[in-house]
């Protein structure tokens, strides 16, 4: 049995946004004061994703992709106007955010569209097995799309889950853990990273944007079932800066990860 995810039980840093509250977010979509694009527009996650995609068997027609925490950036958009191009459907991209407001602008700008290429909006809590399993009859996913939201992820508390009998409150993978291990503390990363395996199939990748060099770093039960194939850093974006300052460069990083 678990703690419930979304209550805080760790000490938050004064001045620290709220990250790990939908409601933080719920405010920031509904008052117009996010841009809707975290760390950068994400052009070279769509490269990534387009190349894997294009790369398997021409029998595998039309793919599935789970974008998580996509906010109302227009990264989904520009996904499902390549899967158009390559004649697949749009409705294989299911986006998932725990901000109501989120899916609520998001289902919006879909309704209307033809089934076909209406991408799906779900409110999910990517921390509560309760909200991820119901991701199961639109699995499995070729590709887990992630801008940034593992870092999001990464502000809330960790999670212990102790031996119950409450098996079907738990993730499968997790309770394989728990029954091997007794009582475990996972990371928020390292339980997104779990919740993701029982949608996924060997082969399927993660692909992230992140400002973190260690995101994947140290997480030994992810690292059963997720190998972490490439880190590659980008140059972020800046904002305005005193031409008579040297401003030291800054660099994001996309890693691929791949299901074991």
């Amino acid at each position: 049995m678990a703690a419930p995810p979304n209550v805080r039980t760790h000490t938050k840093l004064t001045g620290t946004p709220d990250y790990d509250d939908p409601t933080f977010w719920d405010t920031k979509f509904a008052t117009g004061r996010d841009v809707g694009e975290w760390l950068n527009s994400g052009e070279t996650l769509i490269d990534a994703v387009m190349t894997h995609l294009e790369s398997r068997p021409a029998t595998n027609t039309n793919p599935r992709v789970l974008h998580l925490g996509p906010g109302i950036s227009k990264l989904g958009t520009k996904l499902c106007d390549e899967f158009i191009k390559r004649n697949w459907v749009g409705s294989g991209i299911v986006n998932v955010d725990f901000s109501a407001e989120a899916v609520r602008i998001g289902q919006e700008i879909e309704d209307g569209k033809d089934d076909l290429h209406a991408m799906h909006w779900l409110q999910i809590d990517l921390r509560s097995w309760a909200d991820v399993s119901r991701l199961a009859l639109l699995s499995p996913f070729d590709v887990i799309l992630d801008k940034s939201t593992s870092d999001a992820i990464a502000t809330s508390a960790p999670v212990t889950f102790r031996p119950s009998p409450d098996g079907p409150s738990t993730c499968p993978t997790v309770q394989q853990i728990v029954d091997k291990n007794g009582g475990i503390e996972l990371s928020p990363v390292e339980l997104l990273a779990l919740h993701l395996v029982p949608l996924t199939q060997k082969g399927a990748i993660w692909v992230t944007l992140s400002y973190s060099t260690m995101r994947f770093d140290n997480l030994h039960h992810m690292s059963q079932y997720w190998t972490v194939v490439s880190r590659a850093p980008f140059k972020a974006p800046q904002g305005e800066t005193s031409s008579f300052a040297y401003t030291p460069e800054v660099f994001h990083w996309m890693y691929i990860l791949q299901r074991k």
